[in-house]
């Protein structure tokens, strides 16, 4: 236990306040003994008690000399103490005289009144820690709402996108299967002529349906293109299966990394990074849920575009964005790696990015999968999440996958 005395002169200025284990002193003993019973404590000190305590004060580091005389020029010849209990403590009078029993009442009377006072102080204190705390629920509560909306926006998105893409995936494949059907076609012509013309073909002819040839190879090639990215957009829309199978990590961080780029410049025609992969030839597949590391990787690559257009936008001369997306072996692990020059992540948030519905971006742009939820996919393939930050320099995140 511990004594903490607000000591004030006459005219009402602070002489301090005094902190002192309760067995320090004689006086500290008997007034917490005096106060657990809630009874008075009165006692006398002459002028040479008064400096011995005042000098105890000063070995016990609460006053900085003994030349403080609780307000006087000197030290009184004779102080009468007088100790008023009251709920939460003892009211202190000093006096060079006793107090008469009157002046003790008004004593009693104003311990009384501050004992009130100061409940409800410690009411009001109370009341306004748990505004505090209300307000904080109310604040996440408002954060955990928006965020909630955002995905269901965002899952009411996904079936709007899954029905696009099964809306142009039709006359797509339309346009792949006539190429390759006029392509045949073209080279039964060529045959035909060959034998009929006995090797003597027309070369103005044959450099026409060669041409032709060309072109819906070109068709092809790129709707085939086309077929792929409407194919990856509709396994990102698509509820996972959960089912795991052999994954070409490379070619799922290629085409994410596309996806995600063109996706911000669909939406922002000024958006503007330099990306670049870096993806070993020698990977092995690894037995994932497609859907759901796909999810993961697109979600690091937006955040980081995310990342290097808002540096972008502190720094308009000078800085050139960049994003980069890699894939190496290591023992019996997959790593991939996506790292930008962007702000980088303070320390104080770096501790709370894996935390449920923790997001650094303003409310309606943190619409991703998350991080808290990417880290629980990754964890669920038996993989590991890191994470590099420096403040100024960029981040760059590592998932680190079993290929077992």
């Amino acid at each position: 236990n511990s004594v903490r005395a607000f000591l004030s002169a006459p005219d009402g200025r602070s002489l301090g306040v005094i902190n002192l284990p309760s067995d320090s002193t004689e006086l500290t003993k008997n007034v917490m003994a005096n106060w657990l019973k809630q009874l008075p404590y009165k006692t006398h000190w002459n002028q040479e008690q008064f400096l011995e305590n005042m000098q105890t004060m000063v070995k016990l580091g609460q006053l900085q000399d003994s030349q403080n005389y609780q307000g006087a020029t000197s030290a009184p010849e004779s102080l009468h103490l007088h100790f008023v209990p009251f709920k939460q403590g003892m009211l202190y009078v000093g006096n060079a005289e006793p107090l008469t029993n009157e002046a003790f009442e008004s004593a009693k009377s104003l311990a009384d009144s501050f004992s009130i006072a100061y409940a409800r102080y410690e009411d009001f204190k109370q009341l306004e820690e748990a505004k505090k705390s209300v307000d904080h629920a109310l604040t996440e509560l408002k954060a955990t709402q928006s965020q909630l909306i955002q995905s269901e926006k965002m899952a009411s998105l996904g079936e709007l996108t899954a029905g696009i893409a099964h809306e142009i995936q039709n006359p797509l494949n339309f346009v792949n299967n006539f190429s390759e059907v006029s392509n045949e076609l073209i080279r039964e012509i060529q045959d035909i002529r060959q034998k009929t013309q006995d090797g003597s073909a027309d070369s103005e002819e044959d450099q026409l349906l060669n041409d032709i040839s060309s072109n819906l190879e070109k068709i092809l090639h790129h709707g085939k293109r086309a077929d792929g990215i409407v194919k990856g957009m509709l396994q990102h829309s698509r509820s996972s299966s959960g089912v795991r199978e052999l994954t070409d990590i490379n070619a799922l961080a290629d085409e994410y990394l596309r996806l995600a780029y063109h996706g911000l410049r669909a939406k922002d025609k000024s958006f503007n990074a330099k990306y670049e992969t870096h993806l070993d030839p020698a990977l092995p597949k690894v037995n994932v849920v497609p859907q759901d590391i796909g999810r993961v990787i697109l979600n690091l690559i937006t955040n980081a575009f995310y990342a290097v257009t808002e540096k972008k936008k502190q720094h308009p001369d000078g800085y050139e964005p960049e994003v980069i997306v890699s894939t190496k072996k290591m023992d019996d692990k997959i790593l991939v790696s996506v790292k930008d020059n962007g702000n980088g992540i303070p320390q104080k948030v770096l501790d709370k990015i894996f935390q449920p519905f923790f997001t650094t971006k303003p409310t309606g742009q943190g619409t991703g999968l998350g991080l808290s939820l990417s880290y629980d996919i990754v964890k669920a393939h038996g993989g590991e999440f890191k994470v590099d930050s420096k403040e100024n320099h960029g981040s760059e995140f590592v998932i680190h996958l079993p290929i077992i």
